[in-house]
């Protein structure tokens, strides 16, 4: 047999060996599951309004990316004193970052700060964000993940703790801080170039108070998202909705009831129970319609 044949059934097996010693090798990601505690350092905290602002927290290596599936969030844990508890207490926290899915070595997350004395409902103030807001550069905390029920694999595929759905057209339904989840999707269903419609309906108390804004202008500048805006509080001459976001103003910025659309909404609580009560009346399913 000639040289040159062993040399190429050589070449194949060696090739074979190496697809079999790889297959299953994943890259390492910085997360490694809800009960899994990492540590993460504060490297920037950048004021976006009078009472938010983007935190950016470094993993320690820059070469690892976050490991957070899309729709999925992280939890933050601190020991924090507050007045029942001026020794310290255990606080917990979601949060959904913004950072792209392939950012590696950092998270940004835009937050909110609940400070004392604000909301005649929460005097104290939020303890976590309080806390976040506090903290300087180099200090650390503790975060874990990944945790939520919903994961976007990407082209249209759903999976709801299981249940597999394929949607052609995503609605957004957001109040406050809780655009940041439907800001995941959107913005990696953007920037992929997926065939997927993409609708937002989004309350807040005043102008300023619209977090993302630039960017979500860029992208409906760019043809692939409708967003429409409503403030509790609006200036003179804004073009928006005014008042808590209702059924009119869901029929008709919303995608209609169908079995390849899915409305995902989060926001404050009351939010949350008002919109799915309205979608359902406007034909929406109970599978139809997801809560971050």
């Amino acid at each position: 047999m000639e040289s040159w044949i062993f040399w190429l059934i050589g070449g194949i097996l060696l090739g074979l060996a190496v697809l079999f010693l790889t297959r299953d090798k994943k890259e390492p990601v910085f997360l490694e599951g809800a009960k899994n505690w990492k540590q993460v350092t504060l490297v920037e905290a950048k004021q976006i309004s009078p009472d938010s602002k983007i935190f950016v927290f470094s993993f320690g290596d820059p070469n690892l990316k976050l490991g957070l599936p899309l729709g999925q969030h992280v939890i933050f844990r601190a020991n924090i004193p507050t007045a029942e508890h001026p020794e310290g207490e255990i606080v917990t926290r979601k949060y959904t970052p913004t950072s792209k899915i392939d950012q590696r070595g950092i998270i940004e997350l835009p937050i909110k700060i609940y400070y004392k004395n604000v909301h005649p409902k929460f005097p104290e103030g939020g303890k976590m964000t309080q806390y976040l807001d506090s903290l300087k550069n180099g200090d650390k905390l503790e975060i874990s993940g990944p945790k939520g029920r919903l994961t976007y694999l990407g082209n249209g595929n759903v999976d709801i703790e299981g249940a597999k759905f394929k949607v052609k057209h995503f609605g957004f339904i957001a109040g406050g801080t809780g655009i940041t989840p439907c800001f995941q999707l959107i913005q990696n269903i953007i920037d992929n170039n997926e065939d997927i419609t993409l609708s937002l309906v989004y309350g807040n108390r005043t102008e300023i108070d619209i977090l993302l804004r630039e960017k979500l202008e860029e992208f409906v500048n760019h043809g692939k998202l409708v967003v429409y805006y409503t403030l509790d509080i609006p200036a003179d001459g804004w073009k928006y909705g005014k008042g808590f976001i209702n059924e009119e103003m869901l029929k008709k910025y919303m995608p209609p009831a169908s079995k390849d659309t899915i409305i995902c909404h989060c926001g404050p609580s009351q939010m949350n129970r008002m919109v799915r009560e309205q979608l359902k009346g406007l034909g929406f399913s109970e599978e139809q319609i997801f809560k971050f």
